[in-house]
């Protein structure tokens, strides 16, 4: 009986701790909460009967993402991009582009050398554009903007602004009116997202059970919309987090009292 209750303690200790964490991130942008996985325990009884069954607790499973997406918010930030719908933005290693990670987090700016980069350093992919401004669906690679460009007379022409389309077409103006397209931004699902792994700062890597990335390109292929200037708020809702807090904070008190109960009458037994 203990070890019942002591099961069902921790599995309470644990969903109070995820609860705690998705409050404490509920102004996050892009943070997608999480929830307690539970699974009863049983012990075979082979006895009398050979099918029977008997409770011995519970155990906690990996938690569960909640994939659906949160609030749009207005930033005005040129390389602030929101996907709404379907799709995360692909990310990488500075070093290796083969590192890949994903996220609905598209607070991005820029480096000293034109370089797309997220809050954590990490580098922004995208199909790179020919001459003609056709892109290369087979190709992923590093977004860089050159700070500075040479016209067709030679002169310098310094970058005064970042426009990205709903579709994902990347475009910098240079000078007051110039306009280079330099990539299309792809957009990447799964057959799982809820499967896939948290590596913090709202990064993800695939797992088996999330399957292979699937690129595509915006509002294609049930593919959601890029939104520039925008960014993706958490999707914690902090009344339904707070009424969950209490229900495991009263079954954790309930298990408390059983417990103490349980410890009470086997003092009694032992001091007979």
């Amino acid at each position: 009986m203990l070890n019942i209750i002591k099961s069902s303690l921790n599995a309470n200790m644990r969903g109070i701790s995820l609860i705690s964490n998705n409050i404490a991130n509920s102004n996050t942008t892009a943070f997608k909460k999480s929830y307690s996985n539970f699974s009863d325990i049983y012990s075979k009884n082979i006895g009398d009967n050979p099918k029977g069954f008997s409770g011995m607790g519970v155990i906690n499973d990996s938690p569960r993402k909640q994939m659906f997406q949160g609030p749009l918010k207005q930033t005005d930030g040129a390389l602030d991009l929101a996907v709404s719908g379907l799709g995360f933005l692909t990310l990488a290693s500075p070093n290796n582009t083969e590192n890949r990670f994903y996220t609905r987090d598209g607070s991005l700016g820029l480096s000293s050398n034109g370089e797309v980069l997220n809050q954590q350093g990490l580098n922004l992919l995208a199909h790179p554009v020919d001459g003609d401004a056709t892109y290369n669906p087979a190709i992923l690679e590093k977004v860089i903007i050159q700070p500075n460009i040479k016209d067709t007379l030679g002169n310098t022409r310094i970058l005064t602004n970042v426009n990205v389309s709903s579709s994902g077409v990347l475009k910098a103006i240079y000078g007051l009116d110039e306009e280079v397209v330099i990539a299309k931004i792809p957009l990447t699902s799964f057959e799982s997202m809820e499967a896939l792994q948290s590596e913090g700062n709202n990064l993800f890597t695939p797992t088996t059970k999330s399957g292979e990335p699937i690129v595509g390109i915006a509002l294609e292929e049930n593919m959601g919309e890029i939104i520039p200037g925008f960014l993706e708020g958490s999707n914690v809702e902090i009344t339904d987090e707070l009424v969950k807090m209490l229900k495991y904070q009263q079954a954790y008190s309930g298990n408390s009292r059983l417990l103490q109960t349980e410890i009470d009458i086997t003092k009694r037994l032992i001091d007979r």
